[in-house]
């Protein structure tokens, strides 16, 4: 009985924690996050093709924070350098947006969407 349960308890442990990292996009982001970042994404790029800065600037606040909000969740199953790659792209975003370049800010918008459905494939 002691050698069973010594078996089945590391076991049962790398199952679970194989589970965690595996499944935990799915398991610890909320959906809404999930689709508020993909609204935002939407609402920024819309506003940039309109060239209503300030609108773009708002929904920029909108989606990095929740973006933050997103990362504690996605942390255990994204490559940090996929999670540098979002926040650096949302930060030369935001430079774009202050100077009103409109074609940076369109490629930078396209690059931190396609980083996104990477992200949560």
């Amino acid at each position: 009985m002691k050698k069973i349960i010594a078996v089945i308890i590391p076991i049962a442990a790398l199952l679970l924690f194989v589970g965690i990292m595996q499944g935990a996009c799915y398991y610890l982001s909320s959906r809404q996050s999930r689709d508020a970042m993909t609204e935002y994404i939407g609402l920024v790029e819309s506003d940039l093709q309109s060239q209503q800065w300030e609108r773009a600037s708002s929904d920029l606040q909108g989606l990095d924070s929740t973006w933050e909000k997103s990362i504690p969740r996605l942390q255990y199953h994204a490559e940090m350098g996929a999670i540098d790659d979002i926040k650096k792209n949302v930060a030369r975003l935001r430079g774009a947006i202050e100077a009103q370049d409109q074609p940076l800010s369109l490629v930078e918008i396209n690059e931190l969407e396609e980083h996104w459905e990477n992200l949560k494939n």
